[in-house]
């Protein structure tokens, strides 16, 4: 059998990083690495567009830059088929384990993994990861400032563009540069996602979604987005971006009427044996009652478990997440908790009752099952932890600001 990594392994280094290259626009002075990636799933192009209209103007103008944007395609093999993805979703597959395995090739300058772990021969996506990790990789050691990761993506149903993060402060200040919705809790849902893993090595980053697959709008948000982060940043000179007052308006009245920030609730999985349809109509934030009915399964109606606001409803072939409910977080949390970690108030973690240090990492902290109770959990929530991996009655959570890099995770090495 033939996979993706003996492909890549087949194909020259150059030809790698032409496929993967959407472009670069590199300053003389340093500064800030932005590095874009877009379309991690095939279906997702728009992020693709508005990164080539925005490095194309930027070369146009001959502008001066601080620092280097770089501009990186995601899934090829899926893109080229129009497709979530191929054998496996490329945004839930950067568990430590396999973005280890796949480092340790690269620094070896191995053609691909020989031995990869069971879950992953014969994938697809194995060997687009690797190529992906290899282009960040190289791009990160000749990197001469910071580096902040943008997640371009879009959704399968009718949106108004938001950011998605890692609840770090870094990262909330970031997304708070757009005036769209923050959605917070997404990466306690999911497992394996990308940002996920740049979160670990302490990086700034965020998802943007522009809005629907096919809607042109979303080019439009990417781009818009785009500039204005850029500008917060001081990447490039407000005076050389084109309408910044009017991409700033523009996504506003997008977002007109949602809530600033929102709180994922309840995930509703999905898997093919559950035959799961969405009901049409939904867009990403209406509203919904406990009890409506929000689709259909094999084994009858879905109803919405509690009321809030739909989030990501499944109108695609793949994909196991059904539908989110989200809810308004009120803003004053968001202080009180920005004053807590600030304070470091997360050292009293280990005295709450069912909680104690991690006897290995001074990062974490394990909780007993008396622990897991909302107030045990949103007092660690807002002292800056999240829940990260499960074993048997104990759960580990470790804390989001300023974690411990783990080395064999390291891209500068």
């Amino acid at each position: 059998m033939t996979t993706s990594s003996d492909a890549a392994s087949a194909r020259p280094k150059d030809e790698d990083r032409a496929r993967r290259l959407i472009g670069a626009h590199r300053g003389d002075e340093p500064g800030p690495l932005f590095l874009c990636v877009s379309s991690l799933h095939g279906n997702e192009p728009a992020g693709i567009e508005a990164l080539k209209l925005v490095i194309e103007s930027l070369r146009e103008q001959k502008c001066e830059i601080r620092g280097d944007i770089v501009g990186l395609r995601g899934n090829l093999s899926a893109l080229e088929i129009g497709e979530r993805f191929v054998d496996e979703d490329l945004n839930r597959v950067w568990q430590r384990d396999r973005v280890v395995a796949i480092l340790q090739s690269l620094r070896a300058d191995g053609p691909a993994l020989t031995e990869p772990p069971l879950p992953m021969v014969g994938s697809v996506e194995l060997g687009e990861q690797r190529e992906l990790l290899a282009a960040i990789r190289e791009e990160v050691q000749r990197a001469r400032g910071p580096v902040i990761v943008i997640d371009l993506h879009t959704t399968s149903a009718e949106s108004a563009p938001f950011t998605t993060l890692g609840d770090t402060l870094q990262n909330r200040a970031l997304a708070r540069q757009l005036p769209i919705p923050v959605v917070l809790g997404l990466e306690e849902q999911i497992d394996g996602a990308m940002l996920q893993y740049f979160d670990q090595l302490g990086w700034r980053s965020i998802g943007i979604e522009g809005g629907a697959h096919s809607a042109p709008e979303s080019v439009s948000a990417h781009e818009d987005a785009l500039w204005l982060l850029f500008a917060a940043t001081g990447v490039v000179p407000e005076v050389r971006i084109p309408d910044l007052p009017i991409r700033w308006e523009r996504l506003a009245e997008r977002a007109h009427g949602l809530p600033h920030v929102v709180d994922i609730r309840y995930r509703h999985g999905v898997s093919e044996e559950d035959r799961f349809r969405m009901k049409p109509g939904f867009k990403n934030f209406d509203r919904a009652r406990r009890g409506d009915e929000l689709g259909t399964d094999a084994k009858g109606i879905v109803l919405a478990p509690s009321s809030g606001r739909v989030f990501l409803p499944l109108y695609q072939s793949k994909g196991d997440d059904g539908f989110f409910l989200v809810r308004r977080l009120n803003p004053a949390w968001l202080r009180v908790s920005k004053s807590l970690r600030r304070a470091r108030a997360d050292r009293v973690a280990g005295w709450l009752p069912g909680v104690r240090v991690h006897p290995d990492r001074s990062d974490a902290v394990v909780l007993s099952a008396v622990a897991r109770n909302r107030f045990v959990m949103g007092l660690l929530h807002l002292l800056g932890y999240n829940a990260r991996k499960e074993s048997g009655r104990l759960l580990m959570v470790r804390r989001r600001e300023t974690p411990t890099v783990d080395p064999d995770l390291d891209l500068r090495v």
